[in-house]
This record gives C-alpha cells, sequence and structure tokens, in this order.
C-alpha cells in the first residue's frame, strides 16, 4: 500500500514532536549533573597544570625553555575547556541535536547522557525513536522513486514504456546523481568551521551515511551563540534531513533496479535453455 500525502505529513509531525519531547526530557534529566562535571572537570585540570609546574619548573630553566613551558601550559588551559564544553553541552538545543542523533543513528558520541535516568531514557528513547524515524525516510524515499518514476513514464515513448523495466534504473542513476551532487553542495556550509572544502564534504558522507565517527563536530559540539550561528545550525539541519530522505531514496531504488537485473538475467537464462 502505497503512502499518501496525508501519511507523510502525519509521520513528520510525530518525527518532529517526538524531537522536541525527547530533547526537554534529556535537558531536564542532564543539565543539573552538566555543572558538577564540569566543575569537577576544571579542578582537574588546575591540578595537572600544577603538576607540571612542580615538575618541570627550575631555578636554573634558561629563558627558551621558561616560554615553552608556559606555552604548554597555556595550551593545556585553553584546549581542555573547550573539550569539556563540547561533552557536556545539555542546553536545549543541544539535548535536540542529541535526540536527532539518536533516533536518525548517526551518534556522533561526542555528547553521551551520563545520569542513569538519562540513559535509561535513551534505551527507551531509541527503542521507538529509531523504527519511527527509519519508516519515515522509507516512506518519503519511496514517494520521491514514485515521483521520479512517473516522471520518466510521462516524457517516454511508447517503445520505452513497453520496455518499462528501464524505468527504475533511470531513477537510481537520477538519484545517485542527485545524491553525488548534493553532498558536494554539502561541503560549502562548513566552510565557516575552519574547515577545509574537502573536509566539509567528508564529514556529510559520515553523516548522511549515518557511521557518525564523531571526528568532526561542527561547533565543537556546542551551542550556537549568535543569530548568524543559529541560522547556520537551522539549514544545517535542513541539509541532513533532505539529505536522508535522499539517501533512503537511493537505497530503495538500488534495491529496485537490482530486482530488476536479475529479472533480466533469469529471463535470458530461461530463453537460452527453452532454444
Amino acid at each position: 500500500m502505497k503512502a499518501t500525502v496525508r501519511d507523510i505529513i502525519i509521520l513528520n509531525i510525530l518525527v518532529a514532536t517526538f524531537l522536541f519531547v525527547g530533547a526537554g526530557i534529556f535537558h531536564a534529566l542532564e543539565s543539573p549533573n552538566q555543572y558538577g562535571q564540569d566543575h569537577q572537570f576544571y579542578e582537574q585540570i588546575n591540578q595537572a597544570t600544577l603538576d607540571s609546574l612542580h615538575k618541570n619548573l627550575s631555578v636554573h630553566m634558561l629563558k627558551d625553555e621558561f616560554d615553552n613551558l608556559v606555552k604548554n601550559v597555556y595550551k593545556l588551559k585553553v584546549t581542555c575547556p573547550s573539550r569539556a564544553s563540547s561533552s557536556y553541552n545539555w542546553t536545549y538545543s543541544g539535548s535536540l541535536y542529541f535526540s536527532a542523533n539518536v533516533i536518525t543513528t548517526i551518534g556522533y558520541g561526542h555528547m553521551t547522557p551520563s545520569t542513569f535516568a538519562g540513559r535509561m531514557f535513551c534505551i527507551f528513547y531509541a527503542l521507538v525513536g529509531i523504527p519511527l524515524c527509519m519508516l519515515t525516510l522509507k516512506v518519503m524515499g519511496d514517494k520521491i522513486n514514485e515521483l521520479l518514476g512517473s516522471f520518466f513514464i510521462m516524457i517516454s515513448t511508447k517503445r520505452q514504456l513497453r520496455d518499462g523495466k528501464g524505468t527504475k534504473i533511470k531513477v537510481m542513476l537520477t538519484l545517485t546523481g542527485l545524491v553525488l551532487v548534493f553532498l558536494f553542495l554539502g561541503g560549502t556550509l562548513y566552510l565557516s568551521e575552519d574547515w577545509s572544502y574537502f573536509d566539509g564534504v567528508y564529514y556529510c558522507f559520515i553523516a548522511l551515511s549515518t557511521i557518525g565517527f564523531g571526528d568532526m563536530v561542527p561547533t565543537k559540539g556546542s551551542a550556537p551563540s549568535s543569530a548568524i550561528q543559529t541560522l547556520e545550525y537551522i539549514i544545517r539541519g535542513l541539509y541532513l534531513v533532505i539529505g536522508l530522505v535522499l539517501v533512503s531514496s537511493l537505497v530503495s531504488s538500488v534495491v529496485s533496479a537490482l530486482k530488476v537485473l536479475d529479472g533480466w538475467d533469469c529471463c535470458r537464462r530461461t530463453r537460452c535453455e527453452y532454444k
């Protein structure tokens, strides 16, 4: 049974509601614990800084050695807090970002629940959210395949229509091209991250394929701090949603095309045996 536009709208409303409610719950469960973790982390940094000074500082140090020690201590103080904030950024927007990573199975890994309640809720949230998200992506992907198939049928000649199996292959090739173009366009959305263009394309591929290594995270996982960053946050979110739909559509079209090719192979074998 083919899904209607009404079905797609209802599924998208359910997913959006599930995301916003889940983000609120994660925020409520994890944010109170964030301050204590950050405080403990900064204490560890301060202790590490003192240990480094006690170990390396000497009355007989040369000026270059002392300058090098100061640079290393400064680097420790600057880089560690940025990693701390990216690991425990449980604002509402950060919780929404995490919720989306869970149900899309991207799972970058730079942000994880640390409380017992948060982890328990994450299990049940994923058990319901992942199938709901996958169903929505599949339905939307199938709809795109259906529309593309109808388009190719409409512009085909009568002779091509008699050979209707080629339509599914055309759909697959078209979607392959669309996904590649979409992937390369995505690299331009992350140039503001001080990444190279290739890094942006690499990130888009890892995200849209739902591999989600977590080695590269926009804004280092922190919440947007300005209106421009908020706009980028929204545009990138829309990009990932559309990209996931296109990838789902491509996977579906590949399966359909393989069935057609397998059918052609079977027909050829049958004809050869008959002859």
